[in-house]
């Protein structure tokens, strides 16, 4: 049987282990998973979706993850560079993608894609129609900005952001 990948919200008893990043740089976000995320979801600080594998002979186990916290735009650099309507509160209500991962064997075949879609997908069908939430921001590492940029995020173009070793990049929900 093929390999099938499912992305559901983590639970007890899932396999955690074994997610390989290849990079040591984003070792934090193999630790985040094993360590902490099952704790934030429970708590409801984050909530972790992750990608499992699953085939024939072996059991389910994580190949990525996405992790949802709410977040906003909120220095009034981050407004100006923003075209929206006018807003009488010093923040625009945002989802931010606090983590996203994809094991190394399967970076570039769309599992990347299909997390950020869900993250756009739960802001646009699930928090919009009850809440306001204008924006879908993330904290882009400057290796996946290219990779960001391809699914519609712009980065914020500021100064200050541009000199960060993660630069905000966001999606306007109101243009996607």
């Amino acid at each position: 049987m093929a390999d099938e990948v499912t992305i559901r919200t983590i639970e007890p008893g899932d396999k955690l282990s074994g997610l390989s990043l290849g990079l040591a740089e984003h070792q934090p976000l193999k630790t985040f998973l094993l360590r902490d995320a099952a704790k934030y979801h429970e708590s409801n600080l984050a909530k972790t979706y992750g990608a499992f594998l699953s085939d024939s002979d072996t059991p389910k186990k994580a190949v990525g993850y996405v992790t949802l916290v709410c977040g906003e735009i909120a220095t009034e650099a981050q407004l100006q560079a923003v075209e929206t309507a006018t807003f009488n509160y010093p923040h625009y209500p945002a989802l931010k993608i606090a983590r996203l991962a994809v094991n190394k064997n399967l970076q570039g075949g769309g599992l990347g894609r299909r997390l950020t879609r869900l993250a756009i997908g739960i802001a646009k069908d699930e928090i919009c129609p009850r809440v306001g939430c204008r924006f879908v921001t993330l904290d882009a590492k400057k290796g996946s900005i290219t990779f960001y940029e391809k699914q519609g995020f712009k980065l914020l173009d500021t100064t200050e952001n541009m000199k960060r070793d993660h630069p905000v990049m966001f999606l306007d929900l109101n243009k996607h």
